[in-house]
């Protein structure tokens, strides 16, 4: 038999007071309708669920059951009722976001907090992801926004807009010479070991960084690989080797790291972040976080 939510609801309920009086007060309904609605529901389902005398009422062992799995049942019909209005609604939404690590030195955090003051009902689920990745899962459907590192292989179908430009900086150890420096040259750390990032994360800048390089006169020994900026940031304090980070890098403030100015770079060798999601089919809430983050990104 199908047993209707309704019912269900009125079992749970007196098997949860264990008293028809209590739990047709709780549900506001008169006790007699109450008591018919779960002898219709008994005879359904070809079981007692309560054993009923003149001074309680108490579960049978099959009612006892039947109520874990009553309350599951009522538990995933509101979840579902929920998610449906979330999807009918713009103000009740939900927005998956995808980042690179370098939205979380300023923009994000800050776009976020005054995204939340405007639309508290939209829950922003986030992630973090390589470029590439999210473009991929942005043709696909399966995210609403990314930030990413600029140039784009493929932005067919996509918008793409730029938010920051960072001027690249040298990130140092505390102990080391360089750390009381007011800038360097490039070719002041040619005889350093290098923390840098996988090239897969952002290669067209890990290709400028290593062309910019040998402008200077050297190849960089690369002596660790860090995906994440506070990761590369900690093994430079570790005296693991020195890195080239973006200005906003400085409001990490990792113990045992000096960041010193590089003069002299290309002009192209900036730490861009960019925002990007799919042409088509922009609802309120995105458009709103859009404007928040290249609001924030203004300001900054």
């Amino acid at each position: 038999m199908s047993v209707d939510l309704h019912h269900m609801r009125h079992f749970v309920a007196v098997a949860e007071e264990l008293h028809f009086g209590r739990a047709a007060a709780r549900l506001g309904m008169a006790q007699p309708p109450l008591s018919q609605s779960i002898k219709r529901l008994e005879n359904g389902l070809g079981f007692a669920l309560f054993e009923r005398s003149r001074r309680k009422v108490q579960l049978t062992p099959a009612g006892r059951i039947f109520l874990d799995e009553a309350r599951r049942t009522l538990a995933q019909a509101e979840t579902a009722v929920r998610l449906g209005r979330e999807a009918a609604s713009d103000d009740l939404a939900q927005l998956t976001v995808t980042f690179v690590s370098a939205a979380l030195y300023r923009i994000l955090p800050a776009a976020l907090r005054a995204y939340r003051a405007t639309l508290p009902g939209v829950r922003v689920r986030l992630e973090e992801s390589g470029t590439d990745a999210q473009l991929v899962r942005l043709r696909d459907g399966e995210i609403d926004l990314g930030f990413v590192h600029p140039p784009l292989k493929e932005t067919s179908g996509l918008e793409v807009q730029t938010i920051q430009r960072d001027r690249l900086i040298a990130a140092v150890p505390i102990s080391s010479d360089l750390a009381q420096r007011e800038s360097l040259r490039l070719s002041d750390l040619a005889d350093r070991d290098f923390v840098l990032f996988p090239p897969r994360i952002g290669p067209a800048l890990y290709g400028r960084i290593i062309s910019a390089c040998r402008s200077s006169g050297f190849v960089p020994h690369v002596a660790q690989e860090a995906r994440l900026m506070h990761t590369i940031l900690s093994l430079v304090a570790a005296e693991t080797g020195v890195s080239l980070v973006p200005d906003g890098a400085r409001s990490m403030a990792v113990d045992g790291v000096a960041f010193v100015p590089v003069a002299g770079l290309p002009d192209d060798l900036v730490w861009e972040l960019a925002l990007v999601w799919r042409s088509r089919g922009v609802r309120r809430p995105l458009r709103l976080l859009i404007n928040t983050v290249i609001s924030v990104g203004e300001a900054a």
